[in-house]
């Protein structure tokens, strides 16, 4: 897969440049200052300034954060109204609709229930939080038609579209989906941890979802991936405020236990990481190098990434 099968740069740079203009239009003098994300410590200092929002890196785990950031109030009236959320919805997404389905949700789908069956979980139902149209459970009952599937989505407008495909569908938040608590054996969320405000809040909204014995899969940014790490405040995924948390791989495992889960596993499955830095303006002398060595060369260095947890995108396996 090429980032450019799932994001067209000329319409993925469309979305970067209404989301710059948003970020200019916030007031700061509102922001709230907050502790590391992962592991709450107060001590961390600046790493990143971009478009007006600071982004610390923990002195303690290494997890990068913003911070001060947008109040919860802001954020909802941010996505509920600016025009780069209004672009995606609206644009970007509907375009590349199809593409994500084949490249990414029926590919992450397949994945899911090979850890399913690796680790010997047992399932009867599972939720999908912030499942925008409902694409990937339509993925996940092409696999397995024997589990009850299950939607939060706080859209209006996305939550009758999977109404509509036949899922049940709780139009909520999950830090205010408390109607569906200790309901479900599995509770998958797909990029969703980098946007919240409190991810403490969100990892215990999950496990409150969960029945004793069950497991969250959440998938998100990792700030030791080798696309953020060369490119720095150049990377594409640090988009504020859209983008606001970007855990280590320790913080990943912080964030988990301090919320009470057990039996974590962090991967970085991702497989753009390379590709991510060769479309950029920033491709730094040993990419150049790697790339004249040809596709074998960069698909080994892609698979070294996976291997040692250094791809950005990040998946957290946890029991309740």
């Amino acid at each position: 897969m090429k980032e450019s099968e799932i994001r067209p740069k000329e319409l993925f740079q469309k979305y970067l440049e209404l989301s710059g203009k948003d970020a200019e239009s916030f007031d700061n003098s509102t922001f709230e200052k907050v502790n590391c994300i992962a592991c709450d410590s107060s001590e961390s200092k600046l790493k990143i300034l971009k478009n007006g929002f600071d982004y610390q890196i923990c002195t303690d785990c290494g997890t990068v954060f913003c911070s001060p950031r947008p109040t919860i109030k802001d954020l909802n009236n941010f996505y509920w109204n600016s025009k780069s959320a209004k672009f995606w919805f609206e644009e970007f997404l509907p375009k590349v609709e199809e593409s994500r389905r084949e490249k990414i949700f029926k590919k992450k789908a397949l994945q899911l229930f090979s850890t399913i069956k690796e680790k010997g979980i047992s399932i009867s139902n599972l939720c999908d939080v912030g499942a925008g149209s409902g694409i990937f459970l339509e993925e996940l009952k092409k696999i397995r038609d024997d589990i009850s599937y299950y939607a939060i989505e706080p859209g209006q407008v996305s939550s009758k579209i999977i109404a509509d495909k036949g899922f049940p569908v709780l139009q909520s938040s999950a830090e205010t989906s408390s109607d569906w608590f200790d309901k479900f054996d599995f509770v998958v969320s797909l990029e969703v941890l980098e946007h919240v405000n409190k991810p403490l809040d969100f990892v215990l909204s999950m496990k409150n979802l969960l029945k004793r014995g069950g497991y969250c899969l959440i998938t998100s940014l990792g700030y030791e991936g080798f696309d953020i790490l060369t490119l720095g405040k150049d990377s594409n995924s640090i988009s504020p405020p859209h983008h606001l948390n970007f855990p280590s791989v320790k913080g990943f495992e912080l964030l988990f236990e301090n919320a009470g889960f057990t039996d974590i596993q962090v991967t970085t499955p991702g497989i753009l990481d390379v590709d991510i830095v060769l479309n950029s303006d920033k491709i730094p002398d040993f990419l150049e190098v790697l790339k004249s060595r040809g596709t074998v060369a960069i698909n080994e260095f892609q698979e070294f990434l996976i291997k040692n947890k250094m791809s950005s995108h990040v998946w957290v396996l946890a029991k309740k």
